[in-house]
């Protein structure tokens, strides 16, 4: 609708299978009307979606369709740099509340992981919804996005490849000592340099499941 309404063009978009409710989106921008609707769709299914400019074209693809075959390792990545933080966007207590008007009553709707709350103590989410959403599949969707650490992996000249976007998914081999990653991770950012027919890159990663 966005797109016909201003002209856009459109590559392929992908149907999230999420409806959204009626809103009022005033004096906002189109990123951000769109952003909202993807963050939305995030909380309330779980899945994430990309939203990107295919040479003109606006796109919209799940994590799952942004695979690619490309393996990040110790040769093909010169230098990297990698974090691990349970400080911000890691929960593992999602709590939401709905003040229903016709019972009188708060409905609390609660999904919690007691091994994680064992390990890291209590990281409590809270909000409230209203009566067009979905609470336990809410808390359900919040808790499987955000119960795990904030993991950031920096690569320093990896080898090039133009298929290599940001919403791109790459697969990482790294012994980084006490910690192995054996994963898909999400391409946060990437700056592509070309030099003397030589292509590098320079990737900002983040997520992946980590085994030790």
């Amino acid at each position: 609708m966005l797109a016909n309404d201003f002209l856009l063009n459109i590559g392929m978009l992908e149907t999230t299978g999420y409806l959204i409710a009626s809103r009022v989106e005033s004096n906002k921008t189109l990123f951000d009307i769109v952003q909202n609707a993807l963050d939305l769709t995030t909380q309330n299914r779980g899945e994430i979606y990309v939203l990107y400019d295919d040479f003109g074209k606006l796109c919209l693809k799940s994590l799952e369709r942004m695979k690619l075959g490309l393996v990040i390792d110790e040769e093909t990545g010169e230098n990297f740099d990698y974090t691990s933080s349970i400080d911000s966007d890691t929960y593992n207590k999602i709590k939401l509340t709905y003040d229903n008007e016709k019972t009188g009553k708060r409905e609390v709707y609660i999904a919690k992981d007691t091994s994680h709350i064992n390990e890291w103590g209590v990281l409590q989410y809270y909000d409230t919804i209203d009566e067009n959403t979905n609470g336990q599949a809410k808390v359900d969707a919040l808790l499987k996005l955000y119960n795990q650490k904030t993991r950031k992996l920096q690569i320093k000249n990896a080898i090039g490849d133009i298929r290599v976007r940001g919403g791109s998914l790459v697969i990482v081999q790294m012994d980084l000592g006490d910690i192995k990653i054996q994963n898909f991770m999400l391409v946060e950012k990437v700056k592509h340099v070309f030099k003397n027919n030589e292509h590098f890159m320079d990737l900002t990663l983040r997520g992946g499941e980590f085994i030790s």
